[in-house]
């Protein structure tokens, strides 16, 4: 008797995670912002913390894709326009670091499920 027990406690348990990562995944969005530009290499530290500090965002990647900050936020919390703009604030005036909002494979929705 022991043993049905211990398997549908764990099979209970395994279950418990999946609606709470499927969950998770719906409510995060990602922004790419590109950077270019001779002095962009530089100002990575400025750009994260003005990032960090928009509402909403929860984390910011300038490391992983050059030329390139990921910014995963809660789906709905900001407009790109915000994170975009806070980064614009941080950059001293001068700079040669032009930054856009990338329209990407990298933000792209997932593709729909195949036939």
């Amino acid at each position: 008797m022991q043993y049905p027990v211990m398997r549908l406690w764990c099979i209970l348990l395994s279950l418990a995670g999946l609606p709470n990562r499927a969950a998770a995944e719906t409510l995060q969005e990602r922004v790419a912002l590109s950077l270019s530009g001779p002095d962009c290499s530089t100002q990575h530290p400025s750009i994260v913390a003005a990032l960090t500090k928009v509402p909403g965002v929860d984390r910011v990647d300038s490391t992983s894709v050059p030329e390139h900050t990921l910014v995963d936020l809660q789906r709905g919390s900001v407009a790109p326009e915000e994170l975009l703009a806070a980064v614009r604030r941080a950059l001293a005036l001068g700079l040669r670091c032009q930054v856009d909002i990338m329209k990407s494979c990298i933000t792209a929705a997932p593709s729909p499920p195949r036939p």
